[in-house]
């Protein structure tokens, strides 16, 4: 889940540290079948009505087909079964730094809600500051005594329990999980392409970054198109690129994410010396026209306009939102066009991609409960029921008999779904009835993904992308947590590098500064205390280890 390396190039947002994709650490295979037999929806049922607000910022699938979350049948029917009604409340931002903004000024105001679910690498400090500063409280006994389902899971699968406790062994948040049985699908998102643009011209699915460049040539020379495209507001972009050369890059600033290990050392990656290497071959791709020249501006919808128009070849997406979105849109004007997944790219052939995306069990989405709550122990009862066999059924596949039928033994989506009388893609007829396709507490069912994934390309695209996601694990941190003055410190001198990498880096890009200039700007980031900054990380990593 989410966490890797990255070249990206956006206003800084000093107050935060950006929402990045969960890094992975654990082979997923080996969680055991904790959730399969969890079936407790008597223990989650409140004894009297109770009502609690939840905050949380919308997800863009739910946010084109409805105006509030209370409006799915899912939640209404969620209420039913555990006699808690949530009240949801939603930031009318559009983008994650409005989000971000609007989350401060809830906070500062004290104005609190009962309940909030998010990323919590969105807020500077994350859930350990929360608590500190008496926004949130501690779960650990009302798990103990009112979540009998999210005990389970965690006694019998200690690694996820690493991973939602604190460095002290505090739990802030009840969490969105990847386990057991139907919850091994860890990666969503990597490199796609053209691939009728390929047979055409006869090439073959790079795999190395000299492929890669041939392979963009001939995009630009003989279907005069943009090779390679990207979102400014994704995550990751070039650093696909930079986790060829061994090292993570930079997303939307620097970040968590830009730190790595190498034999358990943690480094971070900018100032690095294969860094420069990378920057040399996107220095070349940019001034040869293999790198869209509005990179550095591209918003979301600016970057579909050039990928359904046919004018894009290759881009970093999802499974579901890209290849699943783009397919048919290209296909309405051009019936053979076809996307297709593609290898994280290596220097060497042969060599086995480090960098890759993949997420934890827990990606630090998950709800909190504010010092505002008076109905605590009612509220963490109804979220358990999400971690019940049947309550992750309501979850994933919405009602029985409505949006599923069992096949089987097996839940199927019903037409309402899968064609949908509205034409809604599925993406967004899954968003409109249940909560399936985006992070949100309780546990995750990859049947919906062997439904959601419908073309051959996205389920291709799930086995290319897990091939060497265990590699990631060697190299990416762990879901490390910094105390409140570690993120104080790291933040204001991340956010001071990340004002002088961002536009350095893009200088040198686009050609307006020498790729031999960045040895006098790692010079500066190490003079900014960088060195601080990686000691932070490494005692965090540290104590991450010794839970």
């Amino acid at each position: 889940m989410k966490r890797r390396p990255q070249l990206k190039v956006l206003p800084i947002a000093a107050t935060i540290l950006a929402l990045t994709l969960a890094t992975a650490c654990g082979n997923a295979g080996s969680t055991k079948d904790a959730a399969k037999d969890s079936t407790a929806p008597a223990s989650s049922v409140s004894k009297d009505p109770v009502k609690v607000t939840l905050w949380t910022p919308m997800n863009p699938n739910a946010k084109a087909v409805v105006k509030s979350l209370n409006e799915l049948p899912m939640v209404k029917e969620w209420a039913k079964k555990t006699n808690v009604t949530f009240d949801f409340q939603h930031s009318s931002g559009n983008t994650p730094q409005d989000d971000v903004q609007q989350y401060g000024v809830m906070v500062a105001s004290n104005n609190l809600p009962d309940s909030m679910l998010w990323n919590w690498n969105s807020v500077q400090g994350g859930t350990s500051k929360m608590f500190k500063d008496g926004t949130i409280i501690k779960l650990n006994d009302l798990i103990e005594k009112n979540a009998p389902n999210l005990k389970k899971i965690m006694d019998a699968n200690p690694q996820i329990a690493k991973q939602i406790k604190a460095d002290n062994g505090d739990i802030y948040a009840m969490p969105h999980l990847k386990v057991g049985q139907y919850g091994q699908y860890k990666t969503f998102s990597g490199m796609v392409i053209r691939q009728d643009w390929l047979d055409e011209l006869g090439l073959k699915s790079p795999e190395t970054i000299d492929e890669w460049e041939t392979v963009l040539k001939a995009f630009k020379e003989k279907k005069g198109t943009i090779p390679f495209t990207l979102n400014k507001s994704y995550p990751m972009s070039f650093a696909d690129f930079a986790g060829a050369y061994g090292v993570a890059g930079m997303s939307t600033i620097a970040n968590a994410n830009s730190f790595y290990l190498d034999n358990g050392k943690v480094k971070f990656g900018p100032t690095q010396p294969e860094f420069k290497q990378y920057l040399t071959t996107m220095q070349r791709w940019y001034k040869e026209g293999l790198i869209d020249p509005d990179f550095a501006s591209n918003d979301t919808k600016t970057m579909d306009a050039k990928v359904t128009s046919g004018k894009a070849g290759a881009f970093y997406g999802f499974i579901g939102g890209s290849i699943g979105t783009y397919t048919p849109a290209l296909q309405k004007t051009d019936p053979k066009a076809k996307l297709s997944a593609v290898q994280y790219p290596v220097l060497k052939k042969g060599d086995e991609p480090k960098f890759v995306q993949a997420s934890w069990e827990y990606d630090n989405i998950g709800t909190v409960i504010t010092s505002a709550n008076k109905h605590a122990a009612e509220t963490i009862k109804a979220l358990d029921y999400l971690y019940s066999e049947e309550g992750a059924m309501l979850k994933n596949f919405g009602i029985d008999g409505q949006t599923y039928t069992k096949v089987d033994g097996q839940p199927k989506y019903t037409d309402l779904i899968l064609k949908n009388p509205d034409n809604l893609p599925i993406s967004q007829a899954m968003a409109k009835y249940f909560i399936a396709n985006y992070g949100f507490s309780g546990l995750d069912d990859d049947r919906y993904n062997d439904q959601y994934y419908q073309l051959p390309a996205q389920k291709d695209a799930v086995k290319l992308y897990a091939k060497y996601a265990n590699n990631a694990y060697k190299v990416i941190l762990p879901p490390v947590v910094l105390s409140t003055d570690e993120a104080k410190e790291s933040a204001k001198i991340l956010n001071d590098v990340s004002t002088l990498l961002t536009e350095q880096i893009t200088k040198i890009v686009m050609g307006a500064a020498k790729v031999e200039d960045y040895d006098k700007t790692v010079e500066q980031v190490k003079k900014m205390n960088m060195d601080r900054a990686v000691e932070i990380y490494q005692a965090a990593t540290d104590r991450y280890n010794k839970r």
